[in-house]
């Protein structure tokens, strides 16, 4: 059982709904009430999956089974989410993970992950999936219920001997964990300084992917000023704010420090083992929190 605050660290009461949802809100906090192997969901997770699934209730019921579902069958990737332990912390110190300070004129949040660490053989995929996750629901924290995300992945050090490295199962988890129960409002992604081997990577993810994350995507050979605008990026990529490497040593530092337990408590967001009393079948279709603009 939680003890903690979630999906909010810092909110122990709900979020304001606006007017219009508030019924929704309500019916679907009673309906996670009576699901008896549901974890302690709060009122705020209710809003932030209708929210992210564009209000659709029927939506926002199955993204929250498969969500608890995910949580308590991928122990690799959502048990002992400690960020100081070895696993995370390699991760970490090999890539950068990053929270862009300005949101777009839309109200989009950017999101940009790269490599600083280029051998592969560090490489620890699920680990590096953990992480992906950890910071993600760390940024879910901070922003609450926004208009949406937009991602850039930049493949700059990016080899075929990381392709090596990928692990099918954390993969697969992963690609299911995104498109059927992440709790956010996914707009773009862009992968920059695309690789020559892009289509042996697609090859991989390809059969993973539905077409909604697939209309997402948007592939560019330089790097992420020709996609977005300057004023929105770090230094390093043309921008006005400090460089990626600076905005991720200050945002790991306050995962490490002010998020800690807080992820710690999180691993206990998971539904609990299925007995002749209770049957929540995992669902298997995407909800609308990806959106094709």
């Amino acid at each position: 059982m939680t003890t903690l605050s979630h999906p909010y660290k810092d909110c122990s009461g709900p979020k304001e709904v606006p007017t219009e949802y508030v019924k929704d809100v309500g019916d679907l906090f009673d309906w996670i009430k009576q699901q008896p192997r549901f974890p302690t969901f709060t009122k705020n997770h209710a809003h932030l999956f209708l929210h992210a699934c564009l209000w659709n209730m029927e939506d926002a019921k199955k993204a929250l089974q498969k969500y608890a579902h995910i949580h308590a069958t991928s122990p690799d990737i959502f048990d002992n989410r400690d960020v100081l332990s070895t696993g995370v912390q390699l991760v970490l110190n090999m890539t950068h993970m990053v929270s862009l300070p300005k949101l777009t004129p839309e109200g989009y949040r950017l999101l940009c992950y790269r490599l600083s660490d280029t051998d592969p053989s560090r490489m620890n995929f699920a680990e590096a999936v953990k992480t992906f996750c950890m910071f993600n629901d760390v940024q879910i924290s901070k922003d609450g219920p926004i208009e949406g995300y937009i991602v850039i992945f930049d493949m700059k050090g990016v080899r075929l001997g990381h392709l090596a490295r990928v692990q099918f199962g954390p993969l697969r988890t992963f690609m299911s964990y995104i498109q059927d129960a992440h709790p956010v409002r996914l707009k773009k992604i862009y992968i920059v300084h695309t690789a020559s081997f892009i289509n042996q990577v697609m090859a991989l993810v390809k059969p993973l992917i539905k077409s909604e994350l697939l209309g997402l995507l948007q592939f560019c050979t330089s790097g992420p000023i020709d996609i977005v605008g300057a004023d929105l990026l770090p230094k390093d990529y043309g921008g006005p704010f400090d460089e990626l490497a600076t905005l991720h040593t200050e945002q790991k530092i306050e995962i490490e420090t002010d998020y800690r337990e807080w992820l710690i408590d999180s691993g206990a967001l998971k539904e609990t083992p299925k007995d002749k009393n209770s049957a929540i079948k995992p669902p298997t279709k995407a909800f609308r929190g990806l959106e094709i603009d």
